[in-house]
Order: structure tokens, then sequence, then C-alpha cells
């Protein structure tokens, strides 16, 4: 008696994709494509930075050749000998260090309590108070420097660093309010009232949950506003006429437009470098809370 034996489905191996069936994302191909075009990229940004350094590391007859040189026949570092021979270089820095701290912690400090306020309180015009910190913004800066003037003269803070500090709250704080009401929004009120509920007072309960969860993007928001304060320049040149109260953004200009240093561009790259060097270090030492604090606050809003 014959038994029929079922057939063995034959075991059919998965197909090898190629490298056109596999996403963008995985195509080798495509990522070499993209690695060049962002390598181009980079070098396209960065050769801007590696000449203003160059510059100041060449000898006056490498700057002043007919055919640029890509790299000095010997270094020479008399450009930074020259900026920090200036007797007005540090002082004015020191100047452009004080006002920026000044403007950013006061900034912050009025901006968080505003947004905390704004984030966690319902009182009549909270839209209207919402979309004007937006508004003010959109507001160029040269619009309200005679505005300023006026009121800073009028109060006797004309050419004091304390009235620069108190100007650049105009474009600090509305920044810092609409910015830190993202991130506040995102913490649940509830973890406000189970705090309360432990014994914590309102007061307790912000310096022990919201401020802390709110770090993030108050290094986010210091970073940028720091960065707008550091490199303004109308508001500064405006409001101070003493040598010795200007800030290093109108050194600089006043610097390269001096007969004596007009021609010398070893020493006005040398003097822009070292202004911008504190920006730098400052944005590469918090690069990652930055990167962090821009998505943190993205959810809601």
């Amino acid at each position: 008696m014959a038994v029929d034996v079922p057939k063995a489905n034959p075991v059919r191996l998965p197909r090898r994709k190629s490298s056109a069936d596999r996403p963008a994302h995985q195509n080798p191909w495509m990522t070499r494509v993209w690695n060049t075009v962002a390598i181009g990229f980079a070098v396209v940004m960065g050769f801007p930075i590696y000449w203003m350094i160059l510059t100041t590391i060449k000898s006056n007859k490498d700057l002043l050749s007919q055919d640029p040189t890509f790299w000095p026949s010997h270094f020479d570092f008399a450009s930074y000998t020259t900026i920090f021979a200036d007797p007005n270089f540090l002082p004015d820095l020191g100047n452009t260090a004080l006002i920026t701290l000044g403007a950013v912690a006061a900034g912050l400090v009025v901006g968080l309590l505003a947004a905390i306020g704004v984030a966690r309180f319902r009182f009549r015009g909270r839209n209207f108070f919402i979309v004007s910190m937006l508004v003010v913004q959109m507001v160029p800066l040269l619009a309200l420097v005679i505005p300023m003037y006026l009121i800073l003269n009028a109060a006797g803070l004309y050419n004091q660093l304390f009235g620069v500090i108190l100007a650049y709250l105009v474009f600090t704080i509305p920044y810092v309010v609409w910015t830190l009401r993202s991130f506040i929004v995102n913490i649940p009120m509830e973890l406000d009232e189970a705090a309360m509920v432990d014994g914590c007072t309102r007061w307790g309960a912000f310096f022990r949950v919201v401020l802390p969860l709110t770090v993030p993007g108050l290094i986010t928001t210091g970073v940028y506003c720091w960065i707008q304060a550091w490199n303004e320049f109308i508001i500064a040149n405006t409001m101070l006429s003493s040598n010795n109260k200007q800030t290093s953004m109108v050194w600089l200009t006043s610097y390269a437009a001096s007969p004596t240093h007009g021609a010398d561009y070893g020493s006005q790259m040398a003097g822009a470098l070292l202004v911008s060097l504190p920006v730098i270090i400052l944005f590469v030492i918090f690069q990652k809370r930055v990167a962090s604090g821009l998505t943190a606050g993205a959810v809601k809003g």
C-alpha cells in the first residue's frame, strides 16, 4: 500500500537587497555623496576663519604681495603684540564682558519670571502679551536707538555702562520670555502640585522642581543672549562717548578706521580674532547643552 508522503516546501532564502533597493540613508553610495557634500560645505564655511588666522601670522611682505599665499613664508606674531600694546584694547574688552554679563544675567532673571507667569497662570491679556514679545523682536534695533538715547539721557545714564545694560534688555528679555515659555509649558503642573503636597511652598516648588528642569533652556537662551550682547555695536556706539567706556566692537571699528592702523591688516585681523574668541570658546563649551536645549522645548508650546 503506497503512502503519500507530503512534499517538503522548498526553503527560499531572502533575496539579497542591492544598493538600489536600500533606502537613501542606507545606500553606501549616497552616504559617500552626502559626506563629500558635507566636507565641501565645511571647507567653504571654514575657509574665512582659516584666512583670518592666516592673516594674523603673516608678515607684511606676504600680506602686501600681489600673489596670495595660502601658507606664510615665515610666522610673524607682531600683529598680536601690536594689539596688546594698544592701551584701549584690554579695558574695552573688560567693558564688553561687564556689559554682556549684566545684560544676560538681568535678562535671564526677569525673563524667566515673566515666562513662568505666562506659562503657569491665566490672566487677561495673556495672549496679547505673548504676541507682543514676538512683535518686539521684529522691530529693528536702529529704530529704538533715538528713543533709548532720550530716555537714558533724561535719566542721567548716558555714557554709563549701566545704561547700556538697561538698553540691552530691550532685545534680551523678549527673546528669553519667548524661548523659556516653551520649556516651562512642557513641565507638567502636577510636579508643582506634588511638591507643594509634600510640604514645599510655591517658591520651594519653583527652586526644587521647575528651575532644575529649566536649566537646559536657560543655558541655550543665555548663550544666544551672550552672542547678541557681545556683538552689539549700534547701541554701544551711540550711548558711550568716552574712550575708556567703549566696548570691543566700537574699539575694533575705530581701530580699523584709524589712519595709523588702516593699512595694518594683520593687526586688524588679530583684533577681530581676539574679540570673537570668547564667544567661540563659550559656544564650544556649551555646544552639547545648546543642542539638547534647542530640542527640549520643541514638543509643544
